[in-house]
Formats: structure tokens, C-alpha cells, sequence
């Protein structure tokens, strides 16, 4: 979910407002001695003691609830940006997936919470073939279309809350997926004939399919990932898992 930021223009207007109204406080506080000798020589001496010091007491009160107000804004304010740059800092700025840094931390998760409930994981590292030929005919614009074309496709091919897909740099990406080895071959089989349709260039991708052992690392399932895709990308029919 993408977070609201204030831009520069609103931060701009909402600082002007507050300090107006300490500008406004400190400015009856500083004329309240002449407002105060004018009501007394209007309505007499009495009770205007009392009254200068509810006018202190209540100015007071505002200007420290403006104090608390400002400090507050600037927490919000620090906070909504440091979760910004959180989220950017996982996130491939091209496709919007999560970059290498968000699979390796989630794969983690996703290892220790199959070691906890059983959940089955499986992993599909997919490669653009002749993404080079694209970018050197059409430039590098049609590249990065094409990759933002998979990553549609990827996002398409997920089941929302159990399958992610990620941008693991160039033309890599990989899918974490919740399911066994047939479950995760339906879903690369389905990639493997959506891409081409949906690319403006025809471009097709290279899939590694591998299901989760119980005992691999993140390191090396992805490595396992890895190493089957580049097997199929070698002369064989086309779309053969291994």
C-alpha cells in the first residue's frame, strides 16, 4: 500500500497555520496590559486583577497545547517518511515488486513458518530470454516495458496472501509460491503462456522450478531455483520442468 507523504506545498501551508496562532497569542498576551487599563477605566478596578490572570492562565494553556500540537505533527510527519523509506528500499522502483533485500527477508519468514505449520513453499526463478536483442532493436524503453509486462503477468499469476512475486535484478525475477511441486508447475505453465501473449515484443522467459525440502536455506533453494533455470534455458522443448 502506497503511504501519503505531505508534499511540500501542504507541509508549506500547514506550517504557516501554525504559527499563526502563536503569533496571535503572543500578540494579545503583549497588548492584554493596554486591553485590561482600558476595561478598568471603562468598568472600574475591581475584578480586573482576576481577569489578568485568566487572560495569562488561558494563553498559557493555548500556546502549550500548540507546543504539543507541533510536536505531535513533527512525529507523524517523520514517521509517515521513514516508513516510505523503508518501503523503498524493498521495492524494484520499475515493476513496484519487491527487490532482492524483500525476497531474502521474506523467504526467511515464509522458511520458518513452514517449519512451524507445514506449509508447503516453492520457488520459480524466471529469466527474460533476449531481453538484449529487445533493448538493442527497440531500446531500452521496450526493455523496461517488457519487464513491467512480466511483472503484470507475475501479479496476475498470484494467489493473493499465499504467492509474491519479486525483482531480483536485470531481467531475474522470482516468485515465492504456497504450494507443492505440481501446484507450482501449474502456476509456471501459466506464466509460460500469458508472457508471450501479453509481451509487445514476444518475448518469453526460462523457468527453475523447485519445491522447498525442509532442510535448504534461503541461499540455497534459491541457488537450486537458480541453477534449474538456466538447465531449461539450454536447447530442449520448450516449457520442460525439471
Amino acid at each position: 500500500m502506497a503511504l501519503t507523504v505531505p508534499t511540500d506545498s501542504s507541509s508549506s501551508l500547514s506550517t504557516r497555520r501554525l504559527l499563526l496562532v502563536p503569533a496571535v497569542l503572543l500578540v494579545t498576551l503583549a497588548a492584554s496590559p493596554w486591553i485590561l487599563d482600558l476595561l478598568e477605566h471603562r468598568w472600574g478596578a475591581p475584578g480586573i486583577a482576576h481577569l489578568r490572570e485568566l487572560i495569562e492562565s488561558g494563553i498559557t494553556l493555548l500556546l502549550a497545547a500548540w507546543v504539543l500540537t507541533l510536536i505531535h505533527r513533527e512525529q507523524r510527519t517523520t514517521r509517515l517518511h521513514l516508513e516510505e523509506l523503508q518501503r523503498l528500499s524493498v521495492t524494484d522502483p520499475l515493476t513496484g515488486l519487491g527487490n532482492r533485500r524483500s525476497l531474502e527477508r521474506d523467504l526467511e519468514l515464509r522458511l520458518s513458518r513452514s517449519r512451524r505449520v507445514g506449509e508447503p513453499v516453492a520457488l520459480l526463478y524466471l529469466d527474460v530470454d533476449n531481453l538484449k536483442e529487445v533493448n538493442d532493436r527497440y531500446g531500452h524503453a521496450a526493455g523496461d516495458e517488457t519487464l513491467r509486462t512480466l511483472a503484470a503477468v507475475l501479479r496476475s499469476s498470484s494467489r493473493h496472501g499465499s504467492d509474491t512475486a519479486y525483482r531480483v535484478g536485470g531481467d531475474e525475477f522470482v516468485m515465492v509460491l504456497a504450494a507443492e511441486r505440481p501446484g507450482a508447475d501449474v502456476i509456471a505453465g501459466r506464466i509460460a503462456l500469458n508472457f508471450p501473449e501479453r509481451s509487445p515484443y514476444g518475448s518469453k522467459v526460462s523457468m527453475g522450478v523447485v519445491a522447498w525440502d525442509g532442510q535448504a536455506n534461503v541461499a540455497q533453494l534459491l541457488e537450486q531455483a537458480d541453477s534449474r533455470m538456466y538447465h531449461q534455458k539450454r536447447p530442449a522443448p520448450a516449457y520442460q520442468w525439471i
